[in-house]
């Protein structure tokens, strides 16, 4: 499945959801696709990304890591005042790396070990965030922000 995201643009967060084998490759080409997207970042500037159904690929190491920030952070008007939270269980020390850098931008971000901590975190409604993940689970290959 790779990256999906959803941007709940009315209620001002972003929800991103890693699943299977994420290759380095799949995650610039995410960042690219997000960080253009027009609707990104929403109003409250909330980003919620959930790596927990995936595997991260050794091609990602912490150059990749860096070059993903820095791509993000070539756009300060969208990461700067962001609050950015990450839950990672297997993939906790590479989300830490990009935790570091990201709040190098103006980010604000923790890496959770529970989505529900996460969520509270950003003072994100429980059914929202469980309606958004199980849509983007649905998704399949469709729009919103794929990518393979």
């Amino acid at each position: 499945m790779g990256i999906t995201y959803r941007i709940e643009k009315e209620k001002g967060f972003t929800l991103v959801l890693w699943k299977g084998v994420v290759t380095a490759e799949t995650f610039l080409a995410h960042v690219q696709r997000l960080s253009s997207d027009e609707d990104w970042p929403p109003f409250k500037r909330l980003h919620l990304t959930d790596l927990r159904d995936a595997s991260i690929d050794a091609s990602m190491d912490e150059s990749i890591i860096q070059k993903a920030a820095d791509s993000y952070g070539q756009h300060p008007e969208k990461i700067k005042g962001m609050k950015v939270a990450i839950v990672a269980r297997d993939a906790f020390s590479k989300a830490v790396v990009f935790e570091r850098i990201i709040t190098q931008y103006g980010a604000t971000a923790i890496v959770f070990n529970f989505l529900n901590t996460a969520r509270i975190w950003l003072d994100i409604d429980d059914d929202d965030v469980k309606r958004s993940f199980q849509q983007l689970r649905s998704i399949g290959s469709e729009k919103n922000g794929v990518s393979p």
